[in-house]
């Protein structure tokens, strides 16, 4: 077992992880992996093995609390997006998917504009992008259908089709749903 090993050098480190939630994942792990090599470094120099020397240690280190402010303060605050911006997206990605349906030459733009804009939006993570695009795609993919496959092969009646018409513009706005509940959810 190494110094850093030690339970109150875990804990210590434990606190510091939790109170630098905030920080992008890349720049919390270089602080821990940091703050580590200094505690392994400031121990060894003491040759502190006890609990009371270690303590001695991790007070002179500072409080977790203390870190993570000023780690907060020296990394760029992250882009903010409005509600309404966040609202009208999900709202344009939503009437692609009828536009792209009942006139897919004004669909389409609308589509592209929409997916754009989900793809450089920072509040999803790309997961969520993707399952936003899959969703605004459904519509685009029925339309191709009714072109590439050959007529009477998709021939399944009425009783099959207006629950299909009525499924595919709404799939997109269903997925509206979650991408709403997912947005500036931490990583």
């Amino acid at each position: 077992m190494t110094i850093t090993d030690h339970p109150l050098v875990k804990k210590y480190l434990a606190a510091v992880a939790r109170e630098t939630a905030d920080l992008s994942p890349e720049r919390r792990n270089e602080l821990l992996a940091d703050l580590e090599e200094h505690i392994a470094v400031a121990l060894a120099e003491e040759s502190a093995s006890g609990d009371d020397e270690i303590r001695a240690v991790l007070a002179r280190l500072g409080d977790p609390r203390t870190i993570a402010v000023t780690a907060l303060g020296e990394e760029p605050p992250a882009p903010q997006t409005g509600r309404g911006r966040t609202l009208a997206l999900l709202g344009l990605l939503a009437v692609s998917g009828p536009l792209t349906v009942f006139e897919v030459l004004l669909g389409l733009p609308v589509l592209i504009g929409a997916l754009w804009w989900l793809w450089t939006a920072p509040q999803w993570r790309n997961r969520d992008k993707a399952i936003g695009t899959a969703a605004a795609l459904v519509p685009l993919l029925f339309v191709v259908a009714q072109f590439v496959v050959p007529r009477g092969m998709l021939n399944f009646g009425l009783g099959v089709f207006i629950p299909v018409l009525l499924a595919v513009p709404l799939f997109p706005a269903a997925v509206d749903v979650h991408l709403l509940r997912t947005a500036s959810r931490p990583a």
